[in-house]
């Protein structure tokens, strides 16, 4: 009898040896690291309602992705996630198209010809999770500018031009948000009601964005305005964390374009054309 009682406590004390390590949780991994999202910051200053109404998050381990979507006034304030002992990349966009499937494959998201920048806001973060817990806090940037034209003459430019934006940057890549080379063409069609046209290009590499000038209804070129200059003389910076946004007021009369970055209220004065 005291054999079957010494075998016994002997079992159970492998039992427990065996536990020893991880937490007792219930869980799909064995001795994983429990990863919390933390969402307040995001919360407490969402991007503007109108532009961003979706938050996609994609972890990026050595064996699986995992993937999680929220409506942004749904998004809880905590997630917490058990992932694989490793270093993983934690991606969040927040945004209004289903881009997901780009997220998890890691591919190139490129606009086509006449498709304006969506708004697009992003986090990146590189973070440890080789013990039993870790934390990334949410706090998203933004990955476009909105140029914002207007005149001294009464909001006549969609009357008077048919206006191009120009560039050699036509997207980005959703492995690590950088800027790819490629033609961005958008034809602006309208203004906003009140003589402004808004037009949101994506992260810019070199200064080569142009606003072309075609005469009204004709396939003929009147004259190009190279804003990329102006706007790198005027201190963007393609590898910002958050891209800022630009107003252009162009005087036709003096052919003069007054540039000034949001929110300073100093203008920088440059030729409208050569």
């Amino acid at each position: 009898m005291w054999k079957y009682h010494f075998i016994r406590a002997l079992f159970g004390c492998l039992l427990l040896c065996a536990g020893i390590g991880c937490t007792v949780r219930e869980d799909r991994l064995p001795c994983p690291c429990y990863l919390d999202l933390d969402y307040r910051e995001l919360l407490a200053a969402p991007p503007p309602a109108d532009s961003a109404v979706r938050v996609d998050v994609v972890l990026y381990d050595p064996d699986c992705r995992w993937t999680a979507q929220h409506a942004l006034d749904e998004c809880p304030d905590l997630e917490e996630v058990s992932v694989e002992k490793a270093e993983l990349q934690v991606v969040a966009l927040v945004h209004d198209k289903p881009w997901r499937e780009h997220l998890v494959q890691g591919t190139r998201i490129c606009y086509d010809p006449g498709n304006e920048m969506e708004a697009l806001y992003v986090h990146s973060e590189r973070v440890d999770c080789t013990g039993e817990e870790a934390c990334s806090v949410i706090r998203t940037h933004k990955q476009f500018s909105t140029l914002t034209f207007t005149d001294e003459a009464d909001g006549a430019l969609c009357r008077l031009y048919n206006m191009v934006v120009r560039g050699t940057t036509c997207g980005f890549d959703a492995a690590d948000f950088s800027a790819v080379d490629g033609d961005y063409l958008y034809t602006i069609q309208e203004d906003d009601g009140q003589g402004r046209i808004r037009v949101r290009i994506p992260r810019q590499k070199r200064s080569d964005l142009l606003l072309e000038f075609w005469e009204k209804d004709r396939h003929r070129l009147l004259f190009s305005c190279p804003v990329g200059i102006y706007l790198f003389a005027a201190g963007y910076d393609p590898d910002a964390l958050d891209l800022p946004d630009f107003s252009f007021r162009i005087d036709f009369r003096a052919a003069l374009i007054y540039l000034r970055v949001a929110p300073w209220k100093d203008e920088y004065i440059y030729k409208l054309y050569d």
